[in-house]
C-alpha cells in the first residue's frame, strides 16, 4: 500500500482514492488533508511513493527522532502553559503555606522545562 509522510507531524499517511479515482490523504491527529488532484501532480505522486519505499528504512529512523522531538515539546507547551496559569492564578486571601507551594510548584515545573531541553540537547549531540 502506497504510503507518505504527514507533512506536519511524520505519521504515516496511506494512500487513498476518491469517486473518481484521484489519490488523497488524511492525517487525522493534524486534521490536514492533502488532495493530488492534477495529471502531472498524481505522476509526481507515484515517482516520491517509489523513493520512499527505496529509502523506507532511513526514513523510519528519522521519523523516530522526530516523534522523540515532538513528544518532548509537547510536554514543553502543556509545562509552559501550566506555568502561565499558576502565575496568573489570583488568590487574594492565600496563606503563607499556599504561598510557598505555589513557588515550589513552579521551581519544579520549570526544572522538568530544563530537564526537557537537556533531552533535547541530547538527541542533537547524537544526531550530529
Amino acid at each position: 500500500m502506497a504510503k507518505i509522510p504527514c507533512f506536519l507531524c511524520s505519521k504515516e499517511l496511506q494512500k487513498r482514492t476518491d469517486k473518481n479515482t484521484k489519490p488523497y490523504f488524511v492525517c487525522d491527529p493534524c486534521g490536514m488533508q492533502i488532495f493530488i488532484r492534477g495529471k502531472e501532480g498524481i505522476e509526481n505522486l507515484g515517482e516520491l511513493i517509489v523513493t520512499l519505499r527505496k529509502r523506507d528504512l532511513p526514513f523510519r529512523e528519522h521519523a523516530v527522532v522526530l516523534y522523540e522531538i515532538q513528544a518532548l515539546l509537547t510536554e514543553m507547551r502543556g509545562i509552559k502553559k501550566e506555568i502561565k496559569s499558576i502565575k496568573d492564578e489570583f488568590a487574594p486571601f492565600e496563606s503563607e503555606r499556599d504561598v510557598a507551594d505555589k513557588e515550589r510548584t513552579l521551581k519544579l515545573l520549570n526544572a522538568r522545562i530544563d530537564n526537557l531541553l537537556f533531552q533535547l540537547d541530547r538527541i542533537a549531540s547524537r544526531r550530529a
